[in-house]
């Protein structure tokens, strides 16, 4: 890979927009002379009258202050990336490269990564590198890797866990490709697949040019004050040749908000989702949703990669849509597993069985698969469900379970959240260009 000249940290600083505008804002010159106009009350009988005061002020006292203050950058991770590799594009120290790499199982961590995810670095005052954070690819879940440097040392970071969820707003102007300037306005990948899989029964994401519009709201999930990962799309809309498709995200509200579906304007399914017509575990409560969360026991940042269903052990488990049966057998934590490849390119997965059924090659929909067990990396009986594009994790609710009838209790509560996120995205409905944020 071609390594090039990389920017010292003064100009990341001074590239760093909140820093430049406090530091100019002190630097502009300021007014010595005010002039002031006062009108009098005229008495009665007397002429109106106007009369003009200036007076020189003495200049205002501004006590000197360090306005310089930390701040955040991040690297995508490339195909075949190492630590040091994005480190060193970050313009990080190459003795702090050696010590990071040399503990906190670095290596191991970053052979986890894949291509498109970010490292984040944080930069103190000095123009040091203070903090290194990214998450780790693992089986069952992805979890945040946080060191921090203290007196010279990098260790694991033992700052007190705050994962913050906010909503987060984008429009993007197609100028090239949906994908391309998404990633420019800094819209992660994560959200162009579920666009895809949102509307794949409307139109092609690809097949968007210039003129066509992405206006999206989502949860963006900060730790430190650092986005690390997005969550679900809650809105969207996608104007196309001059049409415009609606898309809001909408929970049935039974516990497991995290395992919603796709919605229009008038209520009606989105995904259709052709082939998914059987729960993996029917009836069965979801212990467990898709998505990133504070695990109670380690105070660490953990996504969860699927859907877990809580169920007695032996209770059946069937294919969730017609497929070809690719793997049966023992998968590290996820225990005994089964893996189906069904034709519009989704992949599930069925992990934690007690025992295989028969099945093989070629499964139907609802055909017994297996029966809930608890092997592998599992603290009782249950069904881990996930769902993967393009190898992907991605939420199961959204992507590979029928989608749920709105029944005319739950559309008055889709529609009072669909006005709510419609007025939301009205801010950025008439602006000419993309925005990245609208604080």
């Amino acid at each position: 890979m071609n390594k090039q000249s990389k920017p010292s940290f003064f100009n990341r600083f001074w590239r760093n927009k909140p820093v430049r505008w406090s530091l100019l804002g002190i630097l502009l010159p300021v007014s010595a002379v005010m002039t002031a106009y006062g009108v009098t009350e005229p008495l009665p009988g007397s002429d109106f009258k106007i009369e003009r005061i200036s007076q020189e002020l003495p200049m205002p006292t501004i006590a000197a202050a360090d306005t310089q203050s930390g701040y955040w950058a991040q690297e995508l991770v490339q195909q075949g990336d190492s630590l040091a590799d994005v480190l060193e594009r970050l313009s990080v120290p190459q003795d702090d490269i050696r010590k990071i790499m040399a503990h906190n199982n670095a290596s191991r961590n970053m052979k986890n990564l894949s291509s498109n995810q970010s490292v984040s670095i944080r930069v103190n005052a000095a123009g040091e590198v203070t903090d290194v954070q990214f998450f780790s690819d693992e089986e069952l879940e992805r979890n945040l890797v946080a060191l921090e440097k203290k007196d010279g040392k990098w260790r694991v970071s033992h700052a007190d866990t705050d994962m913050k969820t906010l909503p987060t707003l984008r429009a993007v102007h197609i100028r090239s490709s949906a994908i391309g300037d998404m990633l420019r306005a800094e819209i992660p990948a994560d959200l162009y697949i579920q666009l895809k899989e949102i509307f794949a029964d409307n139109f092609d994401m690809q097949s968007l040019k210039e003129g066509d519009v992405i206006r999206l709201l989502y949860n963006s999930m900060y730790f430190r004050g650092q986005q690390m990962a997005v969550g679900d799309i809650l809105a969207a809309e996608v104007v196309k040749n001059g049409k415009t498709y609606h898309a809001y995200y909408y929970s049935q509200g039974k516990g497991d908000e995290e395992s919603g579906s796709y919605y229009d304007q008038n209520g009606k399914s989105l995904q259709q989702k052709e082939g998914f017509t059987s729960e993996p575990v029917g009836g069965a409560r979801i212990s467990s949703p898709f998505g990133y969360r504070v695990h109670p026991i380690h105070h660490s940042v953990r996504m969860h990669t699927g859907i877990d269903y809580a169920a007695p052990s032996g209770t059946p488990i069937k294919a969730a849509a017609d497929g070809v049966l690719t793997f049966k057998g023992w998968r590290g934590g996820y225990g005994n597993t089964v893996i189906i490849r069904h034709s519009n390119g989704v992949e599930t997965l069925y992990g934690h069985m007690s025992a295989f059924s028969t099945a093989g090659g070629n499964v139907r929909a609802g055909e017994i698969i297996g029966y809930v067990g608890s092997t592998g990396q599992s603290t009782g009986p249950h069904l881990h469900y996930e769902a993967r594009v393009n190898g992907q994790p991605v939420n199961p609710a959204t992507v590979a379970l029928p989608t749920p009838k709105l029944t005319p209790g739950n559309m008055t509560a889709f529609r009072k959240q669909q006005k709510a996120a419609s007025a939301t995205l009205a801010a950025v409905r008439n602006l000419p260009v993309s925005v990245a944020q609208l604080d």
